[in-house]
C-alpha cells in the first residue's frame, strides 16, 4: 500500500514562508528552514535551495504545473514549512 503524496499547489501561486519559519542559506550554497516555535530543521542542499528561492521569488506559473518544482512546493506546504497566498487577480 502506498502513501497519498502531498495535494498538489493550484496554479498560479504565489508562495511565502510560513508563519514563525525562517530561510538561512548556507555558504556552500544549500539553505536552512527553521521553525521557531517547533524548533523543527530542514537542511535543503544547493538543487533544493536554488529551487525554493525561486518559488519564494516568483511562485509557480500555469506552465509548472506537474513539474519538478510543483512538487517539491506542495511537499513544503504540506509540512508547513511554505504558506500558499492566492495570486495576483486570484483573489475572491
Amino acid at each position: 500500500m502506498t502513501t497519498p503524496g502531498p495535494v498538489p499547489v493550484s496554479v498560479p501561486a504565489v508562495l511565502r514562508l510560513a508563519p514563525d519559519v525562517t530561510l538561512t542559506r548556507l555558504p556552500y550554497g544549500g539553505s536552512v528552514l527553521l521553525n521557531a516555535v517547533t524548533l523543527a530543521l530542514a537542511e535543503c542542499g544547493e538543487p533544493q535551495a536554488f529551487v525554493i528561492d525561486r518559488l519564494l521569488a516568483s511562485g509557480l506559473s500555469t506552465a509548472d504545473r506537474d513539474s519538478p518544482p510543483a512538487y517539491l512546493a506542495a511537499e513544503l506546504v504540506a509540512k508547513g514549512w511554505l504558506t500558499v497566498c492566492p495570486a495576483a487577480g486570484q483573489e475572491g
